[in-house]
């Protein structure tokens, strides 16, 4: 789809996927990196053309994740392609090389989902109810409380400054919150 000035969206074209697919993101100005569902192959690669491939470098888990299982997020700038999954994990691959990095902290506890810009990366916490900071290192900065119940989305400006968290509270209470980010 595009956006014009007026922030109107036209449907340019639908292509079909071999796989059901959790999450999105942009890999180059021709591709997308697209989070699978019930598949071993964790991620693929899909050209707006619709041919898809697989990450040549990287060896996922031989494991299958179901709908809202996990969620993926693609940092160009620095090549990394990051994970979220319910055992309380973030799987961090950096594309190229091949290399991966597990980061288990206490305060990432059921990681709804995850987005990244500015060599940053923010994963939404249902647990904890808080958007949790970290380097594509997988160093934790900080530990943000949203005040929000169950943070589920979440998307982060592409210069880093501001992130939007939305909830996934049925009933009444829904909100989206904007945040504006200061880096000390």
């Amino acid at each position: 789809m595009s956006v014009d000035g007026k922030s109107s969206i036209t449907l340019m074209k639908t292509l079909q996927t071999s796989t059901e697919v959790c999450s999105i993101c942009p890999y180059d100005v021709n591709r997308f990196i697209v989070g699978t569902v019930d598949d071993r192959r964790h991620a693929r690669v899909i050209g707006l053309n619709g041919q898809e491939s697989d990450i040549q470098s990287l060896t996922f888990p031989n494991k299958t994740y179901y709908a809202g299982d996990c969620h993926c997020t693609y940092l160009p700038s620095d090549g990394v392609l990051a994970f979220t999954y319910y055992d309380d994990t973030v799987q961090l691959y950096q594309i190229g090389p091949g290399t991966s990095r597990t980061v288990e902290d206490d305060r990432i506890k059921y990681p709804a989902s995850i987005c990244g810009a500015q060599g940053r990366m923010f994963v939404a916490c249902h647990d904890t109810n808080t958007v949790v900071e970290m380097t594509v290192q997988g160093e934790i900065v900080k530990c943000h409380d949203v005040e929000m119940e169950l943070p589920r989305t979440i998307s982060v400006s592409q210069d880093g400054g501001h992130i939007v968290v939305a909830d996934w509270v049925y009933g009444e209470d829904k909100t989206i919150r904007l945040f504006k980010m200061e880096y000390a």
